[in-house]
């Protein structure tokens, strides 16, 4: 075995080549080349600690007992258990027991906690569970795709325990019940220290209507929302999450979709939802259209959102996300004029300084026809000298 001494490349650059393993198997070999690799190869083999089965969770306690060094290499907890048992014999779920698993091993400080695929009913587990997840004060981050509830208070009361979040991300989350609105507003929690927000949510949104609509973020900076409006449903939480975290946010990105393609907003759902007069702080706006399919898209909601951001904001960037230029131009012919119109004119962007068309994949300048066409629609904005075309990240 060659000396740490005797390796022939510098420390980070192994370390970086270690990173890229995704093979559990690999990754035990590259710990046994040498000492100096140990600590990278324990990083990568048990930082994401993926638990499925009921089992997984027996193995991972009978793991830390036996080997307490790599409690420390432990970063994320990742459930996605989705199974019957889950809802049959509630207590016995890996989300139910994981808290005291972890309380058990005080050397394990996981960042983020997921949850996927899963029931998530804390109201029918022990007793104590609630303050044993609330004792869990290293988790930072919270992840949760496709997650069903009792009712919003099962959420409520999850967000309370974990009141240390610093970044949420809710996709596709759904109740069983659904709460009346007195109710609602009672169990709104604040999360004092939530820096980002992202959200995914389609019709019905009620579970993420609640989130939006009443708890509070009194921090939050960054936020993604992707969003599906009924175009009738007046109980919709958008509107009143611009009037709570106006004075904060400084990034947004935005997908808005339809329920009935073709409809178009009325007048009345457009100023109750996209009404951000109150994002004084708003530095970054993203709009994402890449899944965008009408021939002749409502782009009303854009331009009424635009024209009523503050008079003296702080919007120094724009994007408009789509998949080429063809679709931009195929998609935004109808209503270019008035964006143009609206930021070259509008004094909430005398401080905006580039304006960005996002382009999953672009063909070569020179014979791209629609992308010269689709900035020659924008005269205002290119005689600014702001107007630019890049690659999405």
């Amino acid at each position: 075995m060659p000396t740490d001494s005797q390796l022939p490349f510098p420390a980070e650059l192994t370390e970086a080549i270690i990173d890229f393993v995704d093979d559990e198997q690999t990754l035990r070999a590259t710990s046994l080349v040498c000492k100096a690799w140990v600590a990278r190869s324990r990083y990568n083999l048990f930082r994401v600690v993926e638990l499925c089965l009921p089992a997984h969770l027996d193995r991972f306690n009978g793991l830390l007992a036996s080997s307490p060094h790599i409690a420390p290499h432990i970063k994320e907890i990742a459930v996605s258990e989705n199974s019957l048992l889950a809802l049959l014999r509630p207590a016995m779920a890996i989300v139910a027991r994981l808290p005291n698993s972890l309380l058990k091993h005080p050397q394990v400080k996981p960042h983020r906690l997921a949850v996927h695929n899963q029931s998530w009913l804390p109201t029918r587990y022990h007793p104590e569970y609630l303050t044993g997840l609330s004792q869990l004060s290293t988790i930072s981050s919270l992840d949760l795709f496709d997650v069903t509830f009792t009712t919003v208070a099962d959420f409520s009361i999850i967000l309370r325990a974990l009141r240390r979040l610093r970044s949420l991300s809710a996709t596709h989350l759904d109740a069983q019940r659904q709460l009346p609105s007195e109710e609602l507003v009672a169990i709104g929690a604040e999360l004092p220290l939530l820096t980002s927000l992202r959200v995914i949510s389609q019709y019905p949104t009620s579970v993420i209507d609640w989130l939006l609509q009443y708890n509070t973020f009194p921090v939050l900076q960054d936020a993604e929302v992707s969003y599906e409006i009924s175009g009738i449903d007046p109980n919709q939480g958008l509107g009143p999450f611009w009037h709570a975290t106006g004075s904060t946010l400084e990034n947004l990105s935005l997908t808005i979709s339809k329920r009935a393609s073709g409809a178009s907003f009325p007048i009345q759902v457009i100023e109750k939802l996209f009404d951000m007069s109150r994002c004084t702080a708003l530095r970054a706006l993203r709009v994402d259209f890449r899944q965008e399919r009408e021939l002749a898209p409502d782009w009303a909601w854009l331009v009424w959102l635009l024209s009523h951001l503050p008079k003296h904001g702080a919007l120094r960037s724009l994007a408009f996300a789509f998949q080429h230029s063809s679709h931009a131009l195929a998609t935004l012919h109808q209503f270019a004029a008035e964006v143009d119109r609206v930021l070259a004119d509008a004094p909430s962007f005398s401080l905006l300084n580039q304006v960005v068309f996002e382009f999953d994949y672009r063909n070569p300048a020179e014979v791209d026809q629609d992308e010269d066409a689709l900035l020659a629609k924008f005269p205002a904005l290119s005689e600014r000298g702001i107007l630019h075309v890049e690659l999405s990240a």
